[in-house]
C-alpha cells in the first residue's frame, strides 16, 4: 500500500516537473546558441583582420598582411611594372615611409593619427605646414607640396595610388628630378636610378626628386626602411627593365634628369645663353633651374648649374671665416645682420662712397635703408638688393632674418646669399662666425620685402663676380 502511494505521488510529481525540465532545456540549447554564434563571429573577423584597418598595429607597413604593408607593396609593384629595379622601388618607399607613410595615401601633412575620416585630404582635412612654410602645407604618401598641385580639398583621387604614382611619374618624365640634390653626392640621372642594385643608395638617390631641407633629412632611418622592403618584398628578383622604361618614360626623362637647366628644352637654352659669359653678374630675369623653396646649401656645396648666379663675396673682399673684409657688423659677425650689413657695404658705392646701415634685426633692416637712404621698399627682389623676411617666414625665428639677393630667374624664382640660416652658416647653430650659405626662394614665398640702392644713384662694383 506504501509503494503504491509513493508511485503515484512520484508520478504526479513528475507531470508536475515537466514543463520545467523542457524550459531549463531550451534555455541550454538557446545559451549554447548563442555562446556558437559569438564564436562564429570572432572567427569571422579573425580571417579578415589582416585587410580592415582595426587599429595601430594594422599601420606597421613591416608586417605582412597589414593594411600599411599591402599599400606599401602596392607601391613598390607600381614602380617596378614600368621598368625600375627592385632595389629602386624600394629605395624610393623607404624614403617616404617617414614622409606620408603607408597606413593611407591621402594623409594631410600635420596629421598623425590613424583613420581616414580625421587624417585623409580625401576626407577634407587640410594639411597644417610648418611654421615658416609660405605655401599651403603637403598631402599624400609622397607629401606632395604645396597639396593643391595634385588635386583639391576633399578629392577621391588622394586615396588613389594609381593617380598619385601617375602624377609624379609624369612629373619626373616632364623634369622634376635634379641630380645635384642626390644626397649620394653622384648626380645620379633618373634613368641611373632606376637601374641601381644597391636599395640604401638608391634610398637616398631619391632626394633628388624630393629635395627637402637636408638638415630635417634622417638618412639613416630612410636607409634602414628601404632595407627592410627590399627584404620584404623581395626586391633582389627585380631587374631594371630597359623596355618597359622606355615606354614609360622614353628619352625626355634622361634630359631631364641630368639636373642642367640647359637640356631641359630648346626654349630653356635661349633662356640661359649669358651663362657662357662667365663671371658676369646681375642680370636678372634669365635662366631656369629646378629646386625647390627653401633648398640651401653650404657654400662650398653650391650645385653646379648655380654658380653662375651665385655672388661671390669673396670677389668684393669678404674673407670666410675671418674678419677681413667685414668692415660693416651689426653684430658679433656670426648673424645674418652682419653678412648683409658687410656685403651691401662692398657691393654697392657711389662717388667712391660706400653705403653703411647696420641697424636692426633681420625683419627691419630694409625699412631702415629706407630711413638711412631715402627710396622705397619693394616687394620685388633684384641682383644686389637687401632683404628682409617677417618672423617665423623663410626659415626665420621670432627676429625674421636678412640677406642680399644674388639672381632673379626668368620665372620670379631667386637665389639669396645669406648667414646664420639653419645649420648652413653662422653661429646660432655651431657652423662658425664670418661665413655665408646660399638659398634657393620661390616666387610666391610671402613675408620678403627688397630694398635696392641704385634707386639713390649707387652702383654695384665692377669686382663684383659669380662663384664660376
Amino acid at each position: 500500500m506504501k509503494k503504491a502511494f509513493k508511485r503515484k505521488v512520484f508520478l504526479a510529481l513528475g507531470f508536475l516537473m515537466a514543463p520545467f525540465l523542457l524550459l531549463l532545456t531550451l534555455f541550454v540549447l538557446l545559451f549554447h546558441a548563442s555562446i556558437s554564434g559569438s564564436c562564429s563571429t570572432s572567427s569571422s573577423y579573425s580571417t579578415t583582420s589582416d585587410t580592415v584597418s582595426a587599429g595601430a598595429s594594422d599601420t606597421d607597413p613591416f608586417t605582412k598582411g597589414t593594411k600599411a604593408n599591402q599599400n606599401a607593396e602596392k607601391l613598390v609593384q607600381s614602380w617596378i611594372n614600368v621598368g625600375l629595379s627592385g632595389a629602386s622601388a624600394t629605395g624610393l618607399a623607404g624614403w617616404i615611409n617617414s614622409e606620408g607613410g603607408f597606413a593611407m595615401f591621402g594623409r594631410a601633412e600635420g596629421h598623425s593619427g590613424n583613420d581616414l575620416e580625421s587624417n585623409s585630404i580625401a576626407y577634407g582635412n587640410r594639411p597644417k605646414g610648418l611654421s615658416y612654410y609660405t605655401t599651403e602645407g603637403g598631402g599624400g604618401t609622397y607629401q606632395i607640396t604645396p597639396f593643391t598641385k595634385y588635386a583639391p580639398l576633399g578629392d577621391a583621387k588622394w586615396e588613389d595610388i594609381d593617380s598619385m604614382n601617375h602624377y609624379v611619374m609624369t612629373a619626373i618624365k616632364n623634369g622634376d628630378w635634379n641630380a645635384s640634390m642626390d644626397m649620394t653626392g653622384g648626380n645620379h640621372s633618373f634613368e641611373q636610378f632606376a637601374k641601381m642594385t644597391d636599395v640604401k643608395q638608391a634610398a637616398l638617390v631619391w632626394q633628388a626628386y624630393e629635395r627637402g631641407n637636408p638638415a630635417y633629412i634622417n638618412k639613416d632611418q630612410k636607409q634602414a626602411d628601404a632595407q627592410k622592403f627590399y627584404d620584404l618584398f623581395d626586391g633582389g628578383k627585380y631587374s631594371f627593365d630597359a623596355a618597359k622604361f622606355k615606354a614609360n618614360f622614353g628619352t625626355s626623362s634622361d634630359k631631364a634628369s641630368t639636373g642642367d637647366d640647359s637640356s631641359n628644352s630648346s626654349s630653356s637654352k635661349s633662356k640661359c645663353k649669358h651663362s657662357s659669359s662667365g663671371g658676369s653678374w646681375g642680370d636678372d630675369g634669365t635662366g631656369l633651374v629646378n629646386y625647390k623653396n627653401l633648398n640651401a646649401w653650404k657654400a662650398e656645396d653650391l650645385p653646379d648649374d648655380l654658380k653662375k648666379y651665385a655672388i661671390d663675396p669673396k670677389s668684393v673682399g669678404l674673407a670666410f671665416r675671418s674678419r677681413e673684409g667685414w668692415k660693416v657688423l651689426a653684430s658679433s659677425g656670426g648673424q645674418c645682420t652682419d653678412l648683409s650689413a658687410s656685403l651691401m657695404y662692398a657691393l654697392w658705392e657711389k662717388d667712391g662712397q660706400h653705403p653703411s646701415q647696420s641697424s636692426g634685426n633681420g625683419n627691419a633692416v630694409v625699412s631702415n635703408w629706407v630711413a638711412a637712404f631715402g627710396g622705397s621698399q619693394s616687394d620685388k627682389p633684384s641682383a644686389g638688393a637687401v632683404f628682409s623676411s617677417a618672423a617665423g617666414t623663410g626659415g626665420s625665428g621670432g627676429y625674421g632674418h636678412t640677406g642680399v639677393v644674388s639672381h632673379v630667374f626668368e620665372n620670379g624664382d631667386y637665389l639669396v646669399v645669406e648667414q646664420n640660416f639653419d645649420t648652413y652658416s653662422g653661429e646660432n647653430k655651431g657652423f662658425g662666425q664670418f661665413t655665408w650659405n646660399y638659398r634657393y626662394v620661390t616666387a610666391d614665398a610671402a613675408g620678403y620685402t627688397f630694398y635696392s640702392p641704385a634707386q639713390k644713384g649707387y652702383s654695384i662694383v665692377k669686382e663684383a663676380k659669380t662663384v664660376d
